[in-house]
């Protein structure tokens, strides 16, 4: 494909060169040989002979956990966005083959359709007729206006803010950039963030067009007009229910489906949206969401056809290669996604890069892909995975190989043999993140000594404390959100919402800011590979492997389209398309 120049369609799309295959924004992913894989449609639909559906238009899931928040300009949890991707709708989405298509909008910006100024600091959009809430209150552009500004207010908790920061407000935005770089917070970055809610310029001229103002251009806002924290907001609902809200029977969306029932840290029931703009296409009638954490438990529960759809862990898909009935109900496909370690700069032993280094560096990466994985997944040595623009193979090799380099630096460091220095690792509680953490203290332990622990939390809780930056070495991973390696970045940015950790570095800060506004693609690319070189060889985080998934899907699941900026669930950005036909009990 070539190179579309910003002065055609500013931001369009900038996924050139993409390949489509599937990602997440948890840590969970898996792989699996590919001479297992059933057929699929080009769209990425898995291939289902034609029969008349039932009547039963019920899919039986399994969420994994409980979502920490189901309010759009607060949830930051894969868990979370996995159900608020089914409940609403908003401008733009991302199709399965990484192309931007209108949703709630009319039609796409560009410059030729008067949607983006010829300076590029301006995007209009102009929405659908007579859209609706779940509740047939007319859907209107002040509602966007409202879920901008609530992105903004204090206090709310929403790391994912900082990809928002091009939005204008007066220069208060850039304001609060500069403060938490500065390392300031509390009152003070409060009381600049009011600013920016009151300042921001986000505006409803009529009821069918909302208008962004943005403080510079952005080769990425398109994508960024995709996701949950430009959803719109009833505030008349959020005032007159404060926190709850979001609860079943309180809350209001605007999606295919809607929230039914919601039996906390048990299950979630989403019922159609008879009101959504697309409700004459959705087949579908109820999805049931169950919370279980463990791997083995889901896929018994899903033998004995309980569950319609799932996701695999290793000990799983050893089971599924032995099962000849299993295979022909199963599929594979890489995730946008890359794991690992997080560790966190303000602890003082893990302040010294040489720590960090030796700890990087004492991984066996391939014994964990083909052994622990069971060849489930890839080895990791860079930090923007395969597939995505700005991947570079050579980047993190220098950690390839190096236990005894890794026990030089650890003694250099002031601790030899590893002693006196002792970790704590923070994992969530679901059966890959727990495995994940016992390999890396097994690592550690065996090829450098060190004394290491685990705190295993449930997941929403999990989230929690490592967003507050409460941990020392935590095991997580990032997916796409959308497809561009700036998506990747904030999360080393100096004061940045992301940046748990408290990594700071001068010249990776420069690197990302100029390619945050660099128009020539090429360039832009490059500057991101820059940055990836100097966030690895300082190692705030430690690269272990880059996301596949293996699943089972029963045959009576129709429709199924994988993408990738799937979370929790085979599919889940696309149930909409989903229909049960020949389900067997």
């Amino acid at each position: 494909m070539r190179l579309i120049s910003w002065r055609l369609s500013v931001p369009l799309l900038l996924v050139i060169a993409m390949v489509a295959v599937a990602c997440s924004s948890s840590d969970e992913g898996t792989a699996t040989p590919a001479s297992t894989t059933p057929a699929a449609s080009a769209t990425g639909a898995v291939a289902t002979p034609a029969a008349t559906q039932d009547q039963d238009q019920t899919l039986r899931v399994n969420l994994g956990g409980e979502p920490q928040s189901l309010d759009p300009q607060r949830a930051t949890d894969v868990t979370s966005i996995t159900v608020l991707r089914s409940i609403y709708a908003t401008l733009l989405t991302v199709d399965e083959n990484q192309a931007i298509q209108p949703d709630l909008a009319a039609e796409v910006p560009t410059i030729e359709n008067g949607g983006i100024s010829a300076d590029g600091l301006v995007y209009t959009f102009k929405l659908r007729p007579d859209l609706k809430w779940d509740d047939g209150t007319p859907l209107v552009a002040q509602n966007f206006v409202d879920g901008a500004k609530r992105l903004f207010e204090p206090g709310s908790g929403n790391y994912y803010v900082d990809f928002y920061r091009v939005l204008a407000a007066a220069g208060k935005n850039d304001e609060v950039v500069k403060a938490l770089g500065e390392g300031k917070e509390g009152a003070e970055v409060e009381a600049l963030e009011a600013e920016v809610a009151a300042n921001l310029e986000v505006e409803a001229p009529d009821a069918t067009t909302v208008v962004y103002h943005l403080s510079r251009q952005s080769p990425v806002f398109l994508l960024l007009a995709t996701m949950w924290p430009l959803y719109p907001v009833r505030q008349d609902i959020v005032d007159a229910h404060g926190d709850t809200w979001t609860e079943a029977g309180t809350l209001v969306s605007n999606g295919p489906f809607m929230l039914k029932e919601w039996k906390h840290t048990e299950s979630i029931t989403l019922e159609k949206n008879p009101n959504y703009y697309g409700a004459a296409d959705v087949v579908l009638q109820t999805i049931t969401m169950d919370m279980i954490a463990d791997k083995a438990v889901e896929f018994l529960a899903y033998q004995n056809g309980e569950l319609d759809a799932i996701w695999l862990g290793p000990e799983q898909l050893v089971q599924v290669r032995a099962n000849t009935a299993l295979q022909k109900e199963f599929s594979a496909y890489a995730l946008l996604s890359t794991s690992g370690v997080y560790f966190n700069i303000a602890d003082e032993a893990l302040s010294d890069v040489k720590v960090r280094q030796a700890l990087t560096g004492a991984f066996n990466r391939e014994e964990y892909a083909e052994t622990v994985r069971e060849g489930a997944v890839l080895p990791a040595y860079g930090w923007v995975p395969p597939g995505m623009p700005g991947h570079d193979p050579e980047v993190g090799l220098q950690y390839k190989d190096t236990v005894d380099k890794a026990k030089q630096l650890l003694a250099d460091a002031g601790y030899p043999g590893g002693a006196g220095l002792s970790l704590e690792i923070l994992s969530a509680d679901s059966s890959v993140a727990q495995l994940t953490a016992e390999w890396a203290k097994e690592q550690w332990e065996k090829n450098l000594g060190v004394t290491v622990t685990i705190n295993t939390l449930e997941r929403a809780t999990y989230f929690a404390e490592r967003n507050a930056g409460k941990y020392q070495v935590t095991a997580g991973g990032w997916g796409a959100d959308y497809p561009d390696p700036q998506n990747w970045m904030p999360l080393f940015r100096t004061g940045g919402g992301l940046n748990s950790g408290s990594f700071s570095n001068a010249d990776f800060d420069k690197l990302i800011d100029a390619a945050d506004i660099e128009l020539n693609n090429e360039r832009r690319i490059d500057l991101y590979r820059q940055a990836q070189v100097i966030m690895i060889e300082e190692a705030p985080f430690a690269p272990l492997y880059y996301g596949r998934r293996n699943v089972l899907v029963k045959p009576w699941v129709q429709g199924l389209t994988t993408s990738s900026m799937e979370s929790d669930i085979p599919g889940d950005l696309f149930f909409d398309r989903l229909k049960i036909v020949g389900r067997t009990n």
